[in-house]
């Protein structure tokens, strides 16, 4: 079976600008590129840039899958979008393998990178196996608050933990996991989640646990409108110059922020 690779990229939040295609055209020969994405597919040879540079200063999103088993998705999160400190949770590093869910800071984003290598791989693929527009849905999740996706798979990589550790205990043994909460509403696996699920070859088995956990939770209506009434006429002005200059995501930052003020 021949090498086959292939990294795609995307920039949800705004378009490249024209110095930016460019520059990303000169990563590759084999380098696809629009004003919001990137491909590289490989059949030999190897990606030269450093991925979490792409992800940090031009894209969004990554995913990345080989036919020997490794996938790959990582997301480029705005520092005031998420909770840092609810994502750590879910965070977890297997010491036999290179399998692990990561968080780093980098000035004012979060890369998020989970990673899996499945050794036993050998399938054969396509670079349309896998759709990075469904799954980079799962960074609006996160922005949200929803860790849904995540809870999938750090159960995955624990229980494989286990698994390994079982298989030999004279070898270090892997550090104890210790579990994150459990979000609400598993048991409504959106497209979304099923292509993560997909992705990661998480088995149906360990989804099943983690949906009898999961307790169903109806969202809460907050009414925006009424909450936006109540900002002071200076803050307002503030946000409206904000859209005006196009800043991204400003509809989830100003839901954060009336969701705020309506706690108080």
């Amino acid at each position: 079976m021949s090498e086959f690779q292939c990294y795609q990229f995307k920039s949800f939040d705004r378009p490249l600008t024209e110095d930016e295609r460019k520059e990303v055209g000169t990563w590759s020969s084999r380098a696809q590129v629009t004003s919001t994405s990137a491909t590289f597919i490989y059949h030999y040879g190897s990606f030269r840039k450093s991925p979490e540079s792409a992800v940090e200063l031009y894209f969004d999103a990554m995913i990345y899958f080989a036919n020997w088993g490794t996938r790959r998705l990582m997301f480029r999160l705005p520092a005031s979008l998420v909770d840092a400190k609810a994502l750590k949770k879910y965070c977890v590093i297997n010491s036999q393998s290179e399998d692990y869910i990561d968080i780093k800071k980098s000035g004012a984003v979060y890369l998020l990178d989970l990673h899996l290598s499945n050794e036993e791989g050998g399938v054969w693929m396509e670079e349309d196996d896998f759709d990075i527009d469904v799954l980079g849905k799962i960074r609006d999740d996160l922005m949200e608050g929803d860790y849904r996706a995540l809870y999938l798979l750090w159960a995955k990589f624990a229980a494989d933990a286990i698994d390994e550790d079982d298989a030999d205990e004279e070898d270090k043994p892997n550090k104890v996991l210790s579990p994150p909460p459990v979000p609400p509403n598993l048991k409504k696996l959106n497209a979304t989640l099923k292509a993560f699920i997909e992705f990661f070859e998480i088995d149906d088995s360990i989804v099943s646990e983690a949906q009898a956990a999961s307790v169903e939770r109806v969202k809460e209506v907050i009414d925006y409108k009424k909450l936006l009434h109540l900002l002071p006429d200076k803050e307002r002005i503030e946000w409206l110059e904000r859209v005006l200059e196009g800043e991204p995501k400003l509809g989830v930052l100003l839901k954060k922020r009336l969701e705020k003020m309506g706690k108080l």
